[in-house]
């Protein structure tokens, strides 16, 4: 019984719901569970609960200031 844990910023309803699709059928492809005992766990978090450098993501200048300039 896999458990995926992904932890990443807010997400649209869309793009939640293919990253859970995806992720499911992949370990179902390579490791041959069955699709009913994988689980697939989303923990979201908004642009201002995160940071990097100590610069909220929320913030409008967060590449510059954060230097992260790939995502």
């Amino acid at each position: 019984m896999p458990v995926i844990k992904i932890e990443t910023w807010t997400l649209d309803s869309t793009k939640r719901r293919q990253l859970q699709e995806g992720l499911t059928r992949e370990v179902h492809t390579i490791l041959g569970v069955p699709l009913n005992k994988i689980t697939v766990i989303v923990a979201e978090f908004a642009a201002e609960a995160w940071s990097d450098a100590g610069i909220p993501g929320s913030d409008p200048d967060f590449r510059e200031k954060s230097g992260r300039t790939v995502y």
